[in-house]
């Protein structure tokens, strides 16, 4: 209310006390309930449950990520995937062995690939192993020539996708580089030819993305007699031959596996980097992948790694170049398929606030009716401090 003086000037506006705080002493109490309530759930449980479910992300040089420059290389789509762990996957294949017993020795193989391994173990690590498989055909129809069956290499893929289902590939974590023999039927010998109908000399075909396949024909003695060991040098040969075109190796010279090695440094750089601009896109597009401490550790590694590993290079270093590039390789592909990122993935702000906001909003609306009262109060404490002036 307004005092007026003599005059008939309005002097001073004094607020009007509420009688209901005057007239119930216990209504203080009943302020200081509401008011611990709003500090509670508001003051601090809001920041607490703000804190507690929001998504947790390591410091991360995003611009850095985003930013990096990718070396400018052709790349081979017609090659086995890039890894620093191989698996050689020798299979033998007898479709009748019932009436031709092949004795051959799969270990006697594997060790004539030992000094290919070996050569190559500064690139990645090769682990060999060696399955049968008994009354299994090629999948295909062979034509029929003069005195023997003809598959042409064109046809030879449609062997693939069927016999890959039968092999242990599948089971392993690491890529396979896959060696197939097939001994044929004893009726009619099995050769291969080109396109142009040409016959290959080692009766093998080769697929650059899956391995390749030699087909052995037994004799003619050995097929009458239901045994057959064959000669085991021409088959490792066409081994080693497929090997070093599936890894793109000129010969096993120093020079050739130096020129590899430069080329699968600047491999893994390259897709350590996109590896890496491409977490960072999807870091900045989506708000709900977590990123760990060791997630970003790995992060770091791999981007550090991948610098020195261009400058080794660059120098001519082809050692350390290809050491660095297999450390920020391997970090990253590790950072990039860490379960971690995932934790909430499937959990966005707008699913959130769905399940919250149900259970906070019937709480907080009594409580911000209450700031009505308080603010009634406080009005009221201030009309009676004035009163008492």
């Amino acid at each position: 209310m307004s005092e007026i003086d003599e005059k008939g000037d309005k002097i001073q506006d004094i607020p009007v006390e509420d009688v209901r705080f005057k007239e119930d002493p216990e209504s203080i109490y009943r302020i200081y309930s509401v008011i611990s309530y709003v500090i509670v759930l508001v003051i601090i449980g809001i920041p607490v449950w703000w804190q507690t479910t929001k998504v947790y992300r390591a410091p991360l040089p995003l611009e850095d990520m985003f930013n990096i420059q990718i070396p400018s290389m052709m790349i081979r789509p017609d090659s086995i995937p890039l890894s620093l762990e191989y698996d050689i996957l020798i299979t033998i294949v007898n479709p009748e062995p019932e009436k031709l017993k092949v004795d051959i020795n799969s270990n006697e193989i594997a060790a004539n690939l030992q000094n290919f391994i070996h050569t190559l173990t500064p690139i990645a690590n090769f682990t060999v192993k060696s399955q049968w498989l008994y009354l299994v055909d090629l999948g295909i129809v062979p034509v029929q020539g003069a005195d023997h069956l003809m598959v042409y290499e064109h046809s030879l893929t449609h062997v693939i996708t069927p016999l890959e289902k039968k092999t242990w590939a599948h089971m392993s974590p690491r890529p396979s580089l896959n060696l197939v023999i097939y001994f044929p039927h004893c009726k009619s010998p099995l050769y291969v030819y080109t396109d142009n109908k040409v016959r290959v000399p080692s009766n093998a075909f080769l697929n650059l993305r899956w391995g390749g396949m030699m087909i052995n024909n037994a004799d003619v003695e050995s097929c009458k007699t239901g045994f057959y060991k064959p000669d085991l040098k021409p088959i490792v040969d066409t081994f080693l031959t497929q090997l070093q075109k599936l890894m793109y190796l000129k010969s096993l010279q120093q020079e050739d596996v130096r020129e590899l090695e430069m080329l699968r440094a600047w491999e893994m750089v390259t897709s350590t980097r996109r590896t890496l601009k491409s977490l960072a896109q999807l870091l900045i597009e989506i708000n709900s992948i977590v990123i760990s401490d060791e997630v970003a550790e790995k992060i770091q590694i791999a981007l550090k790694m991948a610098d020195e590993a261009v400058e080794f290079l660059n120098a001519g270093d082809v050692a350390s170049g290809l050491k660095s590039a297999k450390i920020a390789y391997t970090n990253s592909e590790a950072a990039f398929s860490d379960p971690s990122l995932l934790a909430l993935l499937y959990f966005p702000d707008d699913q959130k606030y769905a399940v919250y906001i149900p259970l906070f909003l019937p709480i907080m609306i009594p409580v911000f009716m209450s700031l009505v009262t308080i603010q009634k109060w406080l009005k009221s404490k201030m009309t009676t401090k004035v009163k008492t002036n």
